[in-house]
């Protein structure tokens, strides 16, 4: 139950950055951080890993012991921290003329609209509600034969945003399990880990899909059909395909980190409760 609860957040997280004159490095990238709204997405992510934490906590710990667990693994999102190694990841991930270039389109009314409407549908898609009522409206697009459906599916594809997502999650929630292996708490094998994380993959990648379908046809359907064009073409671009590859670098590694984090406090939580 703890290994599934935790591997959908980690799924859903990823599903956060996938649509999404020359400087310094530095500011280049402080700059991007800013047009691409990162500080609202990390608050999000923040918001998330303390929630999904809560449910962590009460499938491996005992009542009394949760709300302690979660005090300390609120010390794994802590955003000045995720603002920093975000910066510095991506610094690493991204050259300085594409991050120029990048930068130059989102400061533009086209890159501004864009942004904008992708953080705020994210911000609205984490209720619950809204995700449902999201999917109606996607199934209400595919049976009125909705043309920007298509679009839609070709950015996911060109992006290959499905197994991007993927990878990223297996990978995060490999590094919880095998975190928990060494402190000796669970006692899994790697492939029977592996073999855990990637249980019912196919039907998670249609979810993953149905996620990335419902959620793009809420965010974009303020735009008009040129800028929407526009904006899909921009995405399945060089610069926008080297965006997308930089940002799940960044967030893979920044994920694996968190979940190595957390599954250390929450290793050593549950040696106490042992003792």
């Amino acid at each position: 139950m703890g290994y599934e609860m935790y591997f959908l957040r980690l799924v859903r997280n990823f599903l956060i950055i996938s649509l999404c004159a020359s400087y310094g490095k530095a500011d280049v990238i402080s700059d991007l951080y800013d047009a691409l709204h990162m500080d609202r997405i990390n608050e999000i992510i923040r918001l998330e890993g303390i929630q999904d934490a809560e449910g962590t906590g009460e499938a491996y710990l005992p009542p009394n012991s949760v709300d302690r667990f979660v005090a300390q693994a609120k010390s794994v999102y802590q955003l000045e921290a995720m603002e920093r190694d975000f910066k510095r990841l991506l610094t690493q991930n991204l050259s300085i003329p594409d991050a120029n270039e990048i930068l130059l389109f989102y400061q533009k009314p086209l890159g501004k609209v864009a942004s904008e409407l992708e953080v705020s549908a994210r911000i609205a898609i984490s209720d619950t509600h809204i995700e449902e009522m999201a999917k109606i409206k996607l199934k209400e697009a595919v049976k009125s034969k909705n043309k920007r459906l298509d679009e839609i599916e070709s950015v996911i594809r060109t992006l290959e945003l499905v197994e991007q997502n993927l990878i990223g999650a297996y990978a995060a929630q490999f590094a919880f399990m095998y975190e928990l292996s060494k402190l000796g708490v669970i006692e899994l094998s790697k492939q029977e880990m592996i073999d855990l994380i990637t249980n019912d993959e196919e039907k998670l990648k249609s979810e993953i899909l149905e996620w990335l379908m419902a959620f793009s046809h809420m965010a974009y359907t303020p735009m008009s059909d040129k800028e929407f064009s526009d904006y899909s073409d921009f995405s399945k671009s060089e610069l926008g395909i080297a965006l997308n590859k930089a940002l799940f670098s960044v967030y893979n590694e920044m994920a694996k980190d968190q979940s190595q984090r957390l599954a250390t406090i929450l290793g050593e939580f549950m040696k106490s409760e042992d003792l």
